[in-house]
């Protein structure tokens, strides 16, 4: 790995403890969802550099040469927004612009529209063979924040333990063609359900 990947991986996994850290001192009074709530907000400053961090990134382009980015939900769609707003603000990942939009969970498991470059999951409990079925039907990485996502099938997610790594379901990145650079690989945490 090169120094300066090595120290990218570093300063990315320093910010989102500290964001970790902030977040719970900042909200003494959420309910019993507090754990999901923090992944949802490390997930959504982890999820750019997954992306990042994707061999052939352009090839994901749609043919307006933007990186088209779905945000899928179920049920209320308030975290939904809340994610794509913030994605929407990041604007662009290696220099391709995003297109961020929200699609519900069921109307994905029938999207026929420009293919993904990633799909966000912004609702907890989302079941595994729709994971699964996203990311190979549409050949894109679909990363869950919450815990149990990469082990039910999303190709990427969060390994939350002494620190935040991502975590990456390799033999799902397989099933769906998708493919990591090897600095990412060596610093994920992985996962193989085969």
């Amino acid at each position: 790995m090169t120094g300066l990947a090595s120290g990218l991986i570093r300063i990315l996994i320093l910010g989102l403890c500290l964001c970790l850290g902030v977040s719970n001192s900042a909200s003494g009074g959420e309910t019993l969802w507090r754990e999901d709530a923090q992944r949802f907000r490390v997930g959504l400053k982890l999820f750019p550099a997954c992306l990042g961090a994707l061999e052939s990134l352009a090839e994901y382009s749609t043919p307006d040469g933007r990186l088209l980015i779905l945000v899928v939900y179920e049920g209320s769609d308030s975290a939904a927004r809340q994610a794509a707003s913030n994605l929407d603000a990041i604007g662009e990942i290696r220099g391709i612009p995003l297109d961020v939009r929200l699609q519900s969970a069921m109307t994905l498991d029938d999207y026929r529209g420009d293919a993904p470059g990633g799909i966000f999951v912004a609702s907890v409990g989302i079941p595994p063979a729709r994971l699964k079925g996203w990311s190979v039907r549409h050949r894109a990485l679909v990363f869950s924040p919450f815990s149990g996502a990469v082990e039910d099938g999303a190709v990427a997610g969060l390994y939350v333990a002494d620190r935040i790594l991502p975590y990456v379901n390799r033999a799902q990145a397989r099933r769906a063609k998708v493919r990591f650079r090897s600095f990412f690989l060596e610093v994920a945490r992985s996962y193989e359900d085969e």
